[in-house]
């Protein structure tokens, strides 16, 4: 059945809805494509107004502040792995903060470390120190300085520091802690001395006792907690003198042997420092190791520390057999050729960090600048200089004058006797004086010849004996 119209009435007409809904989808149609042709023709001029109002923009707002990137921080370097030139400080400018500062200004540019004594040889220990072991020891000196601020100075300079500390060569600790020093004979016996009184000898600290021991590394805490780069630990050794058959060092050393008993304690400082920023570097005798001597009962270079400092005083060598049959009777021009000689003889160096500390008396820098070369191509971590007035200023040290003897006290003279004049007599004749015989001159050899001389010695026939030939 075909669907019906519904009639509407509007007004006089009839409404029909299918012709409704065409004229309504025609009308959408038309109005779409209007507004089609007025965005197609409106696009253009449109989009050029909006780009040259973002320009505007653009142009009137500051520009974009770039995210500032982190500072460079270069990653700090080891102590060890920097291209080292220290001086040691002389003690008697430590406890002066104006003499200390006055001595490193003085210092050449090169010069990147200074090497300060809190413990020097004679045992002094020369800061104000807070161990009670120290303290006991009664060895600090009446005007200790501040180390804090002496490295706080050295460091505001640019300066690394290295702090020495002698170990068990000490005379000065044993007088006030005799528990802490080698005895004569027995545990019961006076303080051992190194040489007779007289000819200037001397205690030492005992390296078996516990005190001695304790006593070294709590200076050896100082040094770390007051911030040292590094710390030289010297007088790591046993006297070296005949008496040492006399010297009582206690019951432990009947089993443990010398070279043990240092072997342990270094183990004990490196142990104290090895999670720090501070370095343990062992110091040596170089002519002791290269004479074979038993002051360490071992290698020194078997001791565990993060570097090694052998002590070279060249002059010590001319004369003396050492090494690999080596032997110089005078200073070379090039003291490298003696310094190389004494060098292969330390000790087996490689892969070890070396810092030779020299003695500077009695030569000029011209003299060490190609030994500076030398020790640089042989991979050492740096070297310390022994400070002398003379090697680092040029002026040459004046001797001393001889003391003057005290004029002879004067004797009252008698009074003069008048004497009655006598005639004039003529002087006696002298007998004339013999003229002795010139006799021969004993020839000495020429300096020319290279022999040495020495009266009633054959220098061939010397060193022809089973004597190594000389090297220079």
């Amino acid at each position: 059945m075909n669907k019906r119209y519904k009639v509407r009435h509007y007004r006089s007409r009839i409404y029909n809805p299918i012709k409704g809904k065409i004229i309504k989808a025609v009308a959408i149609t038309l109005a779409a494509a209007a507004l089609f042709a007025v965005g197609w023709f409106a696009y253009e001029p449109l989009m050029e107004a909006v780009n040259e109002k973002n320009k505007e923009i653009i142009q009137n707002d500051p520009p974009p502040e770039k995210p500032q990137e982190p500072a460079y921080e270069p990653e700090p370097v080891e102590f060890l792995e920097k291209e080292t030139l220290a001086v040691t400080v002389p003690e008697e400018n430590l406890y002066s903060s104006i003499n200390f500062y006055t001595f490193l200004k003085s210092l050449d540019e090169d010069v990147t470390a200074v090497v300060i004594d809190m413990k020097t040889r004679e045992g002094t220990v020369t800061y104000d120190s807070k161990q009670v072991s120290v303290i006991n020891a009664g060895a600090v000196h009446e005007e200790a300085m501040d180390i804090e601020k002496r490295i706080k100075t050295a460091k505001d300079l640019g300066l690394d520091v290295v702090v020495r500390i002698f170990a068990f060569e000490d005379s000065t600790a044993p007088y006030n802690a005799d528990d802490m020093a080698i005895r004569y004979e027995s545990e019961d016996g006076v303080l051992w001395l190194d040489d007779s009184v007289d000819n200037g000898g001397k205690p030492w600290l005992n390296p078996y006792s516990d005190t001695a021991q304790k006593y070294v590394l709590d200076i050896v805490f100082d040094a770390i907690d007051f911030g040292a780069d590094a710390i030289i630990l010297d007088g790591m050794r046993f006297p070296e003198n005949e008496g040492m058959d006399y010297a009582y060092f206690g019951t432990s050393a009947e089993n443990v042997a010398k070279g043990d008993i240092l072997s342990q304690f270094a183990q004990r400082i490196y142990s104290s420092a090895v999670l720090t920023d501070t370095d343990i570097i062992i110091a040596y005798d170089a002519f002791a190791a290269a004479t074979e001597s038993d002051i360490y009962g071992a290698d020194p270079l078997s001791f565990i520390a993060d570097g090694y400092a052998p002590y070279v005083d060249l002059e010590r060598f001319i004369g003396e057999n050492f090494g690999d049959g080596h032997r110089f009777r005078n200073m070379p021009d090039d003291i490298t050729e003696l310094f190389d000689a004494v060098y292969s003889s330390v000790g087996n160096i490689a892969g070890l960090e070396m810092m030779p500390v020299l003695k500077c008396e009695g030569f000029e820098k011209s003299d060490f600048s190609p030994l500076y070369q030398y020790l640089d191509g042989k991979g050492a971590c740096g070297k310390v200089l022994e400070y002398n007035e003379a090697f680092f200023t040029g002026i040459p040290e004046e001797e001393p004058l001889p003391e003057e003897e005290p004029p002879a006290p004067v004797t009252p003279s008698a009074p003069v006797v008048p004497q009655t004049p006598t005639q004039p007599q003529a002087p006696a004749e002298e007998p004339e004086e013999e003229t002795p015989s010139e006799e021969p001159e004993e020839e000495t050899p020429s300096k020319d010849t290279g022999e040495e001389y020495a009266p009633g010695v054959n220098v061939k026939d010397y060193t022809s004996n089973n004597q190594p030939e000389d090297e220079g």
